[in-house]
């Protein structure tokens, strides 16, 4: 089904491997089920044992440090030895419409399509003759359908991002708002994946008390092609959506630092699983595949984070190059970024092979709450050709099926009171919406979506 993988190129720093199944860090809980194991080579589920007593890791954190960023380049540019090539078959200079940089649009209108009262009518009239799942062919949008395919080519093959605005979403229900959601994403790709362990189809974002107020999120790339964003309710203060071309980040890192391209495209960086078997994997950072760049990353996964998932005890932390090279990203990131507001009812897409995001802090009152719906979307017709590395994570994500499906949205009471209530039940399948069962589970605690 899958090419064959190249050998994982082992650590020098890191001690003996072991094999999916043996003693671990982690708490039993397979992090790749049975299936998606039978599927992929074994080495790929073999990983080493972290040296912890011999080893010193970079002195790194979540939240990116502008001094020790700036202290650490220096002294690797003091010892030398680094390397002036890229690496073989790699591009000097990446070219089309993903090379962009924030200053480049003047306004949002270049990136934004204003959704009409005929449209929203025309969405109200899907949901009035929906029935069953919630795909492209069960939801006629028979006009506004053709600009949303547009949208989609733009973001699979253009410049990486688009934004729906003016779905009327204070004119249907909870219920409803929600599957015209789904069936408004299906038109970009009908496939939905597991966003958790637990099989979360849509992520709710929500405050939900922990340090929403700090200088920012961090630089993240989601394990997927494209990711959505419904903003059902948006806060008094912040929250902005903010997104950078990886392509024009690399651009930079090419004729700067072409030996911390080095760095991001071995496949040697351990990511954490939060406490289950194995307790991390390796892989790179950044991919040349098929003519493209693909960077796909998370810092909170990498580092950890204090509010959301310590990273967990005995697993290899990053050697002082890694750590240079993921703070090359955010800061680079950071010089070409580019602002998105984000108002109520906004539909946001982003090619998460291509682009790198994050949002402002944000802050809610009493009476007014911010209340996000994230999908994980793919499209298979249109998706970049993906390296083995990550045919395995969307193959746990898109495809597999021994992790349940469960979809719950929030609701909010007068006094401001969270309620999280199921939408549909649980079942299994391929990412599409179930039918509503008798008798819904219980509602699982409300996750954050950064």
């Amino acid at each position: 089904m899958f090419d064959q993988a190249k050998p994982t190129i082992a650590n020098p720093m890191l001690g003996p491997r072991r094999q999916l199944g043996q003693a671990t860090t982690g708490k039993g809980v397979q992090y790749y089920s049975s299936g998606v194991q039978a599927k992929f080579p074994k080495q790929l589920f073999t990983v080493p044992e972290a040296l912890e007593k011999t080893t010193r890791y970079a002195d790194i954190g979540y939240e990116y440090d502008e001094q020790k960023h700036f202290s650490r380049t220096q002294e690797r540019l003091r010892l030398g030895g680094l390397r002036t090539d890229l690496p073989i078959g790699w591009p000097k200079v990446l070219e089309g419409p993903l090379m962009w940089k924030g200053s480049d649009f003047s306004d949002e209108s270049l990136f934004v399509y204003h959704l009409s009262e005929s449209e929203n009518a025309e969405i109200r009239d899907a949901l009035r003759d929906f029935k069953g799942e919630t795909m492209l062919s069960s939801f006629p949008l028979p006009n506004l359908g053709k600009t949303l395919i547009t949208i989609r080519d733009d973001v699979y093959h253009g410049r990486g991002f688009a934004t729906l605005r003016g779905f009327n979403v204070d004119d249907l229900s909870p219920a409803d708002a929600t599957t015209a959601y789904l069936g408004l994403t299906s038109y970009i790709a009908e496939r939905r994946g597991k966003q958790n362990q637990q099989g979360t189809m849509m992520i709710n974002g929500v405050n939900t008390g922990k340090d929403v107020e700090r200088d920012n999120a961090q630089i993240v790339m989601l394990l997927l092609s494209i990711s959505s964003l419904l903003i059902s309710a948006n806060g008094p203060v912040g929250g902005s959506g903010i997104i950078t071309s990886a392509w024009t980040v690399y651009n930079e890192l090419a004729e700067t630092r072409p030996d911390l391209v080095h760095v991001l495209a071995q496949p040697n960086w351990p990511f954490d699983t939060h406490g289950r078997d194995p307790p991390y994997y390796n892989r790179a950072l950044l991919y040349w595949e098929d003519g493209k760049l693909i960077t796909n990353y998370s810092r909170r996964i990498l580092l950890g984070e204090p509010n959301n998932g310590i990273r967990t005890p005995g697993i290899p932390g990053l050697t002082e190059a890694q750590a240079e090279a993921i703070d090359a990203l955010h800061a680079i990131g950071r010089k070409h970024e580019l602002k998105q507001s984000m108002c109520k009812g906004d539909i946001r897409f982003i090619n998460n092979l291509a682009l790198m995001h994050r949002r402002d802090p944000y802050a809610d009152t009493t009476n007014h709450h911010r209340h996000l719906l994230r999908l994980w979307l793919h499209n298979e017709s249109l998706c970049w050709k993906l390296p083995m590395d990550l045919k395995l994570a969307w193959e746990r994500i898109f495809n597999d099926r021994e992790r349940q499906e469960e979809w719950h949205l929030v609701q909010y009471s007068s006094t401001g009171e969270q309620h999280v209530i199921p939408v549909w039940g649980t079942g299994q399948g391929q990412g599409q919406s179930p039918t509503p069962p008798p008798k819904p589970p219980p509602a699982p605690p409300v996750a954050r979506c950064d």
